[in-house]
């Protein structure tokens, strides 16, 4: 079980932790924050109020990883910068109780249609957590960023209301 828990300023340190090189970070921030992170990159990313940004904690109060919802249109809310930090409490089904926890706060807080993410292409492991939850992929076109020398494709996934209520039903 975990609880989600505003995340502050001084909660920087877990990302500079779990991010300990530019392609992690990458992968988990697209290009929001420049390697290594620090805390006035993180004090920026907090002020936009269309963000909400939790600190996941396990039921030991153990800070293990963090997660965004933001509000991109009118009926159109966005998870990103998906991360469970901690190693160790991976593929133990956190994720998608994570994602469970985030498209409720979502459809029932925040009260829009439809929630989207970007995924990278090659992340099988968070596209398999995604599906499970409900998400598919859409037919907007794919994006490629530039990682080094290499270029990561990013692919939209969606989940709406009615999929939502379909699934409680």
């Amino acid at each position: 079980m975990i609880e989600l828990k505003p995340f502050k300023i001084d909660d920087w340190k877990y990302i500079k932790k779990w991010t300990s090189s530019e392609s992690e970070l990458i992968q988990f921030a697209g290009a929001i924050f420049s390697f290594p992170v620090d805390r006035k990159q993180i004090r920026s990313y907090l002020s936009d109020s269309n963000r909400t940004v939790f600190k996941i904690e396990n039921e030991s109060k153990q800070s293990i990883g963090i997660a965004e919802i933001s509000i991109v249109k009118e009926n159109v809310a966005k998870l990103a910068r998906i991360l469970i930090g901690e190693k160790s409490m991976r593929g133990k089904g956190i994720g998608t109780e994570l994602i469970n926890k985030l498209t409720k706060y979502g459809f029932n807080i925040l009260k829009k249609e439809k929630i989207i993410l970007n995924v990278y292409s090659w992340n099988i492991g968070a596209i398999k957590c995604y599906e499970k939850v409900g998400f598919s992929q859409t037919d907007k076109p794919i994006k490629f960023v530039k990682v080094g020398n290499e270029e990561w494709e990013t692919i939209e996934m969606e989940k709406t209301s009615s999929q939502q209520t379909e699934k409680l039903n």
